[in-house]
């Protein structure tokens, strides 16, 4: 049967969703289970079997996976292999991470965007220097969570965001072969969400990833679940939902910065997404 974990054990209420937790390991690993929060699991020593997205894979010091919400995984634990894993939880979407320049970095999107599928899996091989550097930050924030001075929250929410520039960043120069091809739509992704005041087609966006259009379309369902032009949408409701925010902005010119060209398409897109309407939603902000 598998564990569903939540964010309700890990994150205290009203404190910055984020932790460091250390897995604790007996002779059998760790069973199938799944979470409602992103986990970036770092191995820092020993070995292991990780089984995530149909795959069995051997795993050792310097792996290091992305593991989305609702992702199923487990590990079992090679005899006398000394295994040790850290663990980064988080709630991205309660992070609010700032995502001013991340559209320049296909590596954000490769490894926190793209959905995990047998073909894919978020996945670096971390260099002893590299590890080092990420392993010292991670202990950075355990530390200040531990000790809970004034400002850790602040402090460990800056350590988390070097933290994931780093990992993509460096997931833009070591990516295999396969996630090359994923860092492609990572590029279209971070292009779609600078672009979305303008009037964009498919066929515009298979020109900008290089693409046919017929393979633009399998690979962004493999990879999203869904077509680039539901993305787009989903992309263009999220940042209406930001700026409904401002009271200086009418619905109208809140419909037209997204780039929909009809304030009541607009609309009824929105409570497609959303549930209500952009009214609703900005009348209990």
């Amino acid at each position: 049967m598998t564990e569903k974990l939540s964010a309700k054990n890990f994150f205290e209420q009203g404190q910055i969703p984020l932790c460091v937790f250390r897995m604790p390991f007996v002779e059998w690993g760790r069973g199938e289970h799944s979470h409602n929060f992103h986990e970036i699991m770092v191995v820092i020593g020993g070995m292991a079997i990780h089984h995530m997205a149909g795959k069995d894979q051997v795993i050792s010091m310097g792996d290091l996976f992305v593991v989305p919400p609702g992702q199923i995984h487990s590990y079992d634990v090679l005899e006398n292999s000394g295994v040790q894993v850290v663990n980064v939880l988080f709630d991205m979407e309660k992070m609010k991470i700032d995502p001013r320049d991340l559209d320049q970095l296909p590596g954000f999107h490769a490894l926190f965007s793209i959905v995990t599928t047998e073909r894919y899996e978020p996945h670096l091989k971390l260099e002893a220097k590299d590890l080092a550097f990420v392993h010292a930050i991670i202990e950075e924030m355990e530390q200040e969570q531990e000790e809970m001075a004034p400002g850790y929250q602040f402090y460990c929410g800056a350590k988390f965001r070097e933290l994931i520039v780093f990992l993509s960043r460096r997931y833009s120069h070591v990516a295999t072969p396969a996630g090359k091809h994923y860092m492609k739509l990572g590029s279209l992704v971070g292009y779609m969400e600078k672009n979305l005041g303008e009037e964009l087609r498919f066929e515009d966006l298979a020109k900008i990833a290089h693409m046919s259009p017929t393979s633009l379309r399998r690979a962004f369902g493999d990879a999203f679940g869904c077509s680039p032009m539901a993305y787009m949408q989903k992309l263009r409701v999220e940042k209406a939902m930001l700026l409904l925010a401002d009271p200086a902005k009418s619905i109208s010119d809140v419909a037209f910065s997204v780039g929909f060209n009809d304030s009541g398409y607009f609309a009824r897109v929105f409570k497609q997404e959303i549930g209500e309407s952009p009214k609703v939603f900005r009348e209990k902000l």
